[in-house]
This record gives C-alpha cells, sequence and structure tokens, in this order.
C-alpha cells in the first residue's frame, strides 16, 4: 500500500515538474509572439516536448505511470500556455484557444500514450541487457 502511494505521488510530481518545464518552454520560446527566434523555432519544433515526454516516461516505474506522467504532463503544459502564452489565450482569444487547445489535447491522449509507452519498453529493455552478464549474452 505504502509503495503505491509514493509511486503515485512521485508520479504526480514528476508530471507536475515536467507540465511546468514544457510550459515555460513553450512560453519562453514565444518571446514576444511578435518575432520569430531561434528560440522560438527550436520551442515550436517540438523537440522539447518530446525530449520531456521520453524522459518522464523511461524513469518510470511501470508501464502505467509513464503513461500517466507523459500525458499529464502534456495536459498541464497546454493548460500554461494557453493561460500565460504571448499570443494565443483564453483570455485574450478564447474561441481559437480552445479550438487549438481541444487539438493538442487529443494528440495528448492519443499520440503521447504511445510514444510513453514505447520510451518505456525501450528503457525497460536497456536496463534488461545492462543486467545480464556478459558470459551470457
Amino acid at each position: 500500500m505504502a509503495r503505491g502511494v509514493r509511486r503515485a505521488a512521485a508520479t504526480a510530481a514528476v508530471a507536475l515538474a515536467a507540465g511546468s518545464l514544457s510550459a515555460w518552454i513553450a512560453v519562453a520560446g514565444d518571446g514576444d509572439g511578435l518575432h520569430v527566434t531561434t528560440a522560438s523555432r527550436f520551442a515550436s519544433g517540438y523537440v522539447p516536448y518530446a525530449a520531456v515526454v521520453v524522459l518522464v516516461a523511461a524513469t518510470a516505474p511501470t508501464a502505467v505511470h509513464a503513461v500517466l506522467r507523459a500525458v499529464a504532463c502534456q495536459l498541464l503544459m497546454l493548460w500554461g500556455y494557453y493561460t500565460w502564452g504571448p499570443m494565443i489565450t483564453f483570455h485574450r482569444t478564447p474561441t481559437q484557444a480552445a479550438h487549438y487547445a481541444l487539438q493538442w489535447a487529443l494528440v495528448a491522449v492519443t499520440a503521447v500514450p504511445a510514444a510513453a509507452l514505447a520510451a518505456f519498453a525501450l528503457a525497460r529493455g536497456a536496463r534488461r541487457l545492462a543486467a545480464v552478464p556478459a558470459r551470457s549474452r
């Protein structure tokens, strides 16, 4: 019981931290929303979000935790971006923000779980290979 509570708490903490980091990257990457910079190109290239999903999934204790961490962090990122972003926000452009947030939320609940499971499986396979003694390979 205590182990499950610790894992759930760790999953929630990791998802919150990763979601906050992703939201910060997205908002900071857009800068003022008017000028394209190297940082905004990087942030809009989805590389940071994919890296966060892979990292939180690969370090999860189970496949379920991997999916929960990845989906939660991406949903938090969306909420943060469309709440505090420089261009489209729930406050300034509610219809447009809701439309884009919905589209990205669909990605977060369809593609992100698959990516999280793949990252978890690869990390688990790598850990198992690393644990096998060299003579038995």
